[in-house]
């Protein structure tokens, strides 16, 4: 608390107006009521003692007045906390801007770690200055900013609170007025104002870190996938272990020797992993940072795919779904068709039902039906000229070379277009209710022929029932792009999350496998650090401070 704040001046005037008024108020008489008495003896009794006391009773009135001045002045500056730089010290502001990033957790060869001795800096730093400097506490991850205080104790408590995260850290807002001090490694953060005083608490240590860590799909293999990893040592030449492990128990072990920034890479095949989360870890020796030494992936679960082929004869589709191990095949004509509630998918082939089904459907050819977009006329040998590679449906499908004898004209309002000509869509797809549909027929075209088609039909049923490769992200904010989800970790626990502009989004500060549901949609969220800027411990702009 600090009150009025007095400078010099007006703390002398201050003590000049509180002595005199106490002076005053000592010196004023009283005017007493004359009594006459009549007898000499008591006068000359009076008059003998006042002279004898007459010394004393002038050192008592001045010691008197001396204390009450005293204890007014000390009361008057009690409540004005006047505030005098060579008393005091100069009244300023400083800013302790303390660096959270992920390299902060780097051990260093005292056994602590490199957040640890900043957190005892800025700890000093609390120290500097006089009773009335004002102190902030800033980090660069966003999650900390006080105002200015002088309250020591407060700030100190702050900065105990706080610790490193995963997120990409950004130098914070600062007055270049105040006396700016960043406590850092130097490793992330390169990038702050010239007026900033840097503390460095970097030092030289040994990493071998996990740069990059995904599962891909094998476009010659249905339902095929491969763990590729990379891995780099940013410290001095190591041998480093690694593990990928499943939910099923399934191991693939492997120990490298890494020479000094050398990267080592490598596709693991899956083919023995069941599905599920997939985890990498590395280890090694001397090893001072813990944050990439995991990286977590997403394998979709193999299971057939229950099909119903409602078609009047189509012997190339029916052949391609009967080759496909992953698909169940079951086939029927239209005038024979019933919607099951054991089927997971459907393949339409120039025919429609008049309700839509509950399961995803293929179809093939525009057929006439009320949930459709109806046919508005016909386009003759529509050329290719865009299409949509990031769809699932579309990977590694190329159509740029397809031909295509004739393709009906419908409007594509409110459905996503993944293959079209100038004059009119020919792939489109909804997502509620789920069907994909092309507005040409196979007869019509030599889409089956292409090596792409396989392939774009084992997208759309992967797509329609099967479980997804995980989304990629980075440790901090993570969007996922499913309204309304709730969010969890993998063993259960809900994560707070925030919905907006048709997305979920919620935070993860640190590296883990997440799932994203709504309704009966699931969406599996990868978060690992995998950076070569935060693996890189020892790539610091403070490493010639003192």
């Amino acid at each position: 608390m600090r009150f009025l704040a007095l400078g010099p001046l007006q703390t002398a005037a201050l003590a000049v107006l509180t002595a005199g008024t106490v002076i005053a108020l000592y010196f004023l008489k009283l005017r007493h009521r004359r009594v006459f008495v009549s007898s000499s003896i008591l006068w000359r009794r009076v008059l003998d003692e006042r002279q004898s006391h007459s010394l004393w009773e002038k050192l008592r009135k001045i010691i008197s007045i001396v204390i009450a001045v005293t204890i007014a002045l000390l009361i008057a500056m009690s409540l004005a906390r006047p505030e005098m730089e060579s008393l005091t010290g100069k009244n300023e502001r400083v800013v302790v801007v303390l660096d959270t990033s992920p390299t902060m957790n780097t051990h260093t060869a005292d056994g602590q770690t490199r957040w640890r001795h900043a957190v005892d800096r800025a700890r000093v730093l609390l120290k500097t200055g006089g009773p009335t400097t004002e102190f902030r506490v800033v980090d660069t991850s966003g999650e900390t900013s006080s105002a200015f205080t002088t309250d020591r104790g407060e700030a100190r408590k702050l900065i105990e609170q706080m610790s490193p995260r995963s997120a990409e850290p950004q130098f914070p807002k600062v007055d270049g007025d105040s006396q700016v001090f960043f406590v850092s490694d130097g490793v992330a953060l390169h990038d702050f104002p010239s007026f900033v005083k840097r503390v460095s608490v970097f030092e030289p240590a040994e990493n071998v870190g996990i740069t990059a860590f995904e599962i891909r799909s094998i476009p010659s293999t249905p339902l095929g996938y491969e763990a590729y990893l990379e891995v780099q040592n940013f410290g001095k030449p190591a041998a480093a272990g690694i593990t990928i492990s499943g939910t099923g128990g399934q191991r693939i072990t492997r120990t490298v020797r890494l020479s000094r920034n050398e990267v080592f890479k490598e596709a693991f095949d899956l083919s023995g992993f069941g599905g599920g989360g997939v985890r990498a870890t590395i280890q090694s020796k001397d090893d001072a940072l813990s944050v990439d030494d995991v990286a977590f992936a997403y394998l979709p679960i193999k299971r057939r795919t229950r099909t119903l082929l409602v078609t009047r004869g189509n012997n190339s589709l029916e052949t391609l779904l009967k080759l496909d191990n992953y698909v169940e095949l079951l086939k029927t004509d239209p005038a024979n068709y019933r919607e099951s509630p054991n089927i997971d998918a459907y393949i339409f082939d120039r025919f429609a039902p008049p309700t839509p089904p509950l399961r995803p459907a293929l179809i093939i050819g525009a057929p006439t039906a009320a949930w459709l977009r109806p046919a508005n006329g016909e386009v003759r040998k529509p050329e290719i000229t865009t299409w949509s590679e990031n769809h699932p449906v579309m990977q590694y499908v190329s159509v740029h070379d397809v031909s295509i004898e004739r393709a009906a004209l419908i409007d594509p309002a409110n459905l996503t277009v993944i293959v079209a000509s100038k004059q009119t869509p020919l792939i489109v797809a909804s997502e509620k209710p789920k069907w994909v549909m092309l507005t040409f027929d196979l007869d019509a075209s030599d889409f089956p022929f292409h090596v792409g088609f396989p392939v774009f039909v084992e997208n759309v049923l992967a797509w329609f029932n099967r479980e997804q490769l995980a989304l990629r992200g980075s440790p901090g904010n993570v969007e996922v792009p499913l309204a309304g989800a709730q969010i969890r970790t993998m063993d259960g626990k809900v994560i707070p999350s925030e919905h907006q502009l048709g997305k979920t989004v919620f935070q993860a500060n640190e590296p883990g496998l997440y799932a994203a549901t709504q309704d009966e949609a699931r969406i599996h969220v990868a978060v690992n650090l995998a950076n070569r800027a935060f693996s890189d411990v020892n790539r610091s702009v403070f490493k010639d401070d003192k």
